[in-house]
């Protein structure tokens, strides 16, 4: 009697084995799959906020005829050089200066002829090459005679 008794509680653990094998597996996976998704929810709201950026200085650059100053008055801390134009982000997207900036806006202007001038914008993590997001303009002015 003693041997079946043995014999079934001997096979009830193995099947509790097999069973927490299965469920860390599982969770394993489960746990993959949350990280996976927390890191794709970051990198589209950080991609989200680089396009709102890029959007909103297109629609003043758009707007006005001296970009420079007008986005001056939005951006205080924006820096100049040639036909480039830097703006800075902090890790919320909003603007701030360079040394505590985690994002960086570029405008370069392109050639102009006839009234017609390029930019190309592009938002960039700071310290990084690789651009989050770019937008490439065409702004027309109409010459006056």
């Amino acid at each position: 009697m003693k041997k079946q008794t043995s014999n079934r509680s001997g096979l009830l653990l193995m099947e509790i084995i097999i069973a927490i094998l299965f469920f860390s597996v599982i969770s394993a996976i489960c746990l993959q799959l949350f990280v996976k998704s927390h890191t794709i929810s970051r990198d589209t709201e950080e991609l989200d906020s680089a396009v709102n950026q890029a959007v909103s200085a297109a629609d003043i650059i758009r707007g006005t005829e001296d970009a420079g100053t007008v986005l001056r008055e939005y951006y205080p801390h924006m820096k100049a050089e040639d036909s480039t134009l830097h703006i800075y982000y902090d890790k919320g997207f909003q603007p701030c200066t360079e040394a505590d900036a985690a994002y960086y806006l570029e405008i370069d202007k392109g050639a102009s002829d006839s009234g017609i001038t390029e930019y190309r914008l592009s938002v960039a993590k700071s310290g990084s090459s690789s651009h989050i997001y770019e937008l490439d303009i065409v702004t027309y002015k109409q010459l006056k005679p």
